[in-house]
């Protein structure tokens, strides 16, 4: 049974015929119930819905960078961050013997009009995995502020683990991080995205970092080498014209944050 508030005129929660009212983010809401699933239990159906539900989980994994990144577009469309995450990727993910892939260079962390960065190559010290990325401040030469908050997000297909670091200006065109010692792989998926004053941010600059084979003559074997440089897929439906959200406090180095499975 529904309950009505503010009047006659007002919202309502719960069921009311074929609608379900409730209130999210201070707004009266209403959807409509789910229809009934005729053969609910096909193969086709099944895995599509083993594919959704690793989807969520990926979402809930990269939760820190895409609560930041993707934010003000979801608040505009009345979607959780990581409800956004799931329907800008879909593409990203398929399916292969009951096995979910994930195109990990055409996952989008980040939404918005902001000028993007590009990473330029990557120094990882082995001895003392200090992770060095470098990035072209403003490829695309567009409107931008020296002083915009780049984010980077470090992720472990592996372990499922993730790290996202303090921001660093737009200007200084490297993040220096110590790597976690639960980041366990040699194979590391690196997302780069902008956030301005106004807290709006940009599309995702993507870096793999895999193992280097150096020469042994010239030391290059102490260092990791970045591949597959460039951005990832484009948002579409839009999703770029509508942003907003609070501002951040740019800093210069350091630190970040772990996110796992939870």
């Amino acid at each position: 049974m529904a309950k009505q508030a503010n009047g006659f005129l007002g919202g309502f929660s719960g069921r009311l015929g074929p609608a379900v009212g409730y209130q999210w983010n201070g707004r009266w809401c209403v959807r409509a119930l789910p229809r009934t699933v005729v053969n609910p239990r096909t193969a086709a159906q099944q895995e599509h819905r083993a594919m959704f539900k690793q989807e969520v989980q990926m979402a809930a994994q990269m939760r820190r960078a895409v609560n930041i990144g993707m934010k003000g577009v979801a608040h505009q469309m009345g979607m959780t961050a990581q409800n956004l995450f799931v329907k800008a990727n879909q593409q990203a993910f398929s399916m292969v013997d009951g096995i979910l892939k994930v195109d990990y260079p055409a996952l989008q962390v980040s939404l918005g009009p902001v000028a993007p960065v590009a990473i330029t190559h990557v120094d990882w010290g082995l001895m003392n995995d200090e992770l060095t990325v470098h990035f072209e401040k403003n490829p695309e030469h567009r409107a931008a502020s020296a002083y915009d908050s780049v984010y980077l997000w470090i992720y472990d297909a592996a372990s499922g683990m993730g790290f996202l670091t303090n921001p660093v200006y737009r200007r200084a065109q490297r993040i220096s991080v110590l790597l976690p010692d639960y980041l366990v792989s040699s194979d590391l998926h690196l997302y780069l995205f902008v956030q301005d004053e106004a807290g709006r941010c940009s599309a995702t600059a993507y870096g793999a970092l895999t193992e280097g084979v150096g020469d042994e003559e010239d030391g290059a074997g102490d260092e990791d080498e970045v591949v597959g440089v460039g951005g990832g897929a484009g948002g579409g439906d839009g999703l770029l014209d509508v942003v907003e959200g609070g501002a951040v406090d740019a800093e210069f180095t350091g630190g970040g944050h772990e996110v796992g499975h939870g």
